[in-house]
């Protein structure tokens, strides 16, 4: 387990709250990270990615559960941060809808699967720049009245630089969710 931090700055930060500073560039108000991104963490995404390991997406929603007990307040929806789709036929399975599958049921907390993801440029070696300018327009929500006045969960396994995460609360805060937050995995 990893202390609170920003996720962007990753100065200590009370629950995980997105800083003072970092709050101007980003619409996430708390991004909860279960670990680093090394190790046993490392192997198990690496597995669940590139060798088909579709169990590993239950481990990690048991493992993230903790973190989404933190958040644990009345009407909390989850909502996977799609995968491209050339990733999703590759590995054939999206693992954040898997893994926010597993944490509905362990939690009892509706999930919208409302976000679509349009191009499927690899952000595997971009930049923060690069991988921003790549999603500045990669995402829609399908319903946003079911997500007007909703406080969103994100979910996803691994947080890079932040910009996937960014630009999925941009586009769910422009469709009048309250509120957005995420929980992940693992950061690098």
């Amino acid at each position: 387990d990893i202390p609170p931090r920003c996720y962007r700055c990753r100065k200590t930060s009370f629950n995980s709250r997105t800083c003072q500073a970092c709050r101007k560039a980003s619409r996430l108000h708390t991004v909860q990270v279960v670990t680093d991104y090394e190790g046993a963490a490392q192997q198990l995404v690496w597995q669940m990615k590139f060798k088909g390991a579709k169990a590993a997406t239950g481990l990690i929603a048991d493992c993230m559960l903790h973190e989404l007990k933190m958040l644990a307040e009345p009407g909390l929806v989850l909502m996977p941060v799609p995968t491209a789709t050339a990733r999703t036929r590759q590995r054939g399975f999206d693992q954040a809808k898997l893994i926010t599958r597993h944490l509905s049921k362990y939690s009892s907390l509706p999930c919208l699967d409302l976000m679509r993801r349009e191009g499927q440029t690899q952000q595997v070696g971009a930049s923060r720049l690069q991988r921003r300018r790549q999603l500045e327009k990669a995402f829609w929500i399908v319903s946003p009245g079911l997500v007007r006045g909703q406080h969103i969960i994100l979910i996803d396994d691994v947080l890079t630089t932040g910009a996937t995460l960014e630009a999925a609360a941009r586009c769910i805060r422009a469709a009048g969710a309250k509120r957005v937050d995420a929980i992940v995995f693992a950061q690098t």
